[in-house]
């Protein structure tokens, strides 16, 4: 057990200090923008305390694709079987606790840090926090067998956490790309770089698929890339579409938000191109071996979102038009109430949407090489 100590000669007991609160705030994070988006759907099934269970099924009916029968044919016993398939994913529990010294302690006489105030900001932001790691490795297709994100390492059954409570299901063929045409993500090289040729291609294969993702509200596609990729991208000189001399066009013409960036839907854009509208995520999944799942941390998944990518199930509800949220709070007290914890719950599941007999339902993965420029 750890809790929150404040000894005498800690740093910040009161002595002369400012009152100014300072939490760090963690990197932005981007499920809320999906989730308005559409490219979250919210299983319903779930939601109220009289729904029970732990798993959820659903059937997913693809296409038909048989030859018609015409004049002169018989149909009778040249019919179609129903394509069905099926969808499923669990929910489970993350639970994280504070424990602090209580109101009436000599630790909080001798600071001005308000202990439960502080709680009540950093418990959401690691929640939201691993929510969106999981949108990301999830999206991607990526498990690796171990890999540190964010300054924590997940490996065995605790990377869980971080993908929403369901194993990550590897990209359908048709739906990932990488760059140099290279077979796998082992095989990306310093070469291998992210370039505006890669979304096109990506665009290309949506379009002639035999499932082609929906686009999302607005006739658009969003795509996250890594901080090292747009980087990249940026800076890319040897592809047949390069983004800097089309910022530098627009820039020289009066529109600098190539640029600068805008925002879109609240969340920062680093601009459009065609039909997809471009983001930096600094959570993207890294790339993982085919040969053995480990982790390569200079490959990055990027990832193309279309409608309904990405199913999300609570019986504490979360969708914009609820009343309740997913995370809920419970405290307890400890030694004659000397320490008072504070836990911050969270039920739920997170997991791509991806049927048996289908294509991934509305994602599509552009794996580059992406290392640190620093």
């Amino acid at each position: 057990m750890s809790s929150t100590s404040m000894t005498s000669t800690n740093a910040l007991t009161l002595k002369v200090w400012a009152t100014e609160d300072w939490v760090n705030p963690g990197q932005r994070c981007v499920y809320g923008h999906l989730y308005s988006r559409g490219a979250v759907f919210y299983a319903e099934e779930f939601l109220g305390q009289k729904a029970r269970g732990d798993q959820i099924t659903y059937d997913y009916t693809n296409k038909l694709t048989g030859i018609p029968v015409g004049e002169g044919g018989t149909l009778d016993g040249n019919e179609e079987a129903l394509n069905l398939g099926y969808f499923s994913m669990a929910i489970n529990v993350t639970r994280i606790g504070v424990l602090n010294p209580n109101d009436d302690t000599i630790e909080q006489q001798r600071t001005l840090v308000d202990f439960p105030e502080r709680t009540r900001k950093v418990i959401p932001n690691r929640h939201m926090e691993l929510l969106d790691t999981a949108c990301f490795y999830q999206l991607a297709g990526s498990y690796p067998t171990s890999w540190t994100q964010n300054q924590t390492t997940w490996s065995g059954n605790n990377r869980l956490f971080v993908t929403g409570h369901n194993v990550p299901t590897a990209p359908s063929s048709d739906r990932i790309i990488r760059a140099g045409a290279q077979a796998s993500d082992q095989a990306l090289t310093s070469a291998d770089t992210m370039s505006l040729d890669l979304i096109d291609i990506a665009l290309e294969q949506i379009d002639i698929s035999n499932q082609p993702l929906e686009r999302l509200a607005d006739d658009t596609f969003d795509l996250f890339i890594s901080p090292e990729q747009f980087t990249d991208l940026k800076r890319d000189s040897s592809s047949k579409i390069q983004w800097f001399p089309m910022a530098l066009a627009r820039t020289t013409g009066g529109d600098a938000s190539q640029i600068n960036g805008e925002l879109f839907n609240t969340m920062p854009c680093l601009g459009q191109y065609g039909s997809v509208n471009i983001y930096s995520a600094p959570r993207v999944a890294y790339g993982v071996s085919g040969a053995d799942s480990s982790v390569i941390t200079t490959v990055r998944r990027a990832v193309l979102v279309g409608k309904d990518a990405l199913t999300f199930a609570s019986p504490f509800g979360g969708r914009p038009s609820d009343k309740s949220v997913p995370l809920k709070y419970f405290s307890q007290l400890k030694d004659y109430d000397y320490y008072k914890g504070l836990e911050g719950r969270m039920i739920f599941g997170l997991k791509k949407t991806a049927a048996s007999n289908s294509s991934d339902i509305g994602v599509f993965v552009i794996s580059t090489y992406a290392a640190s420029h620093a």
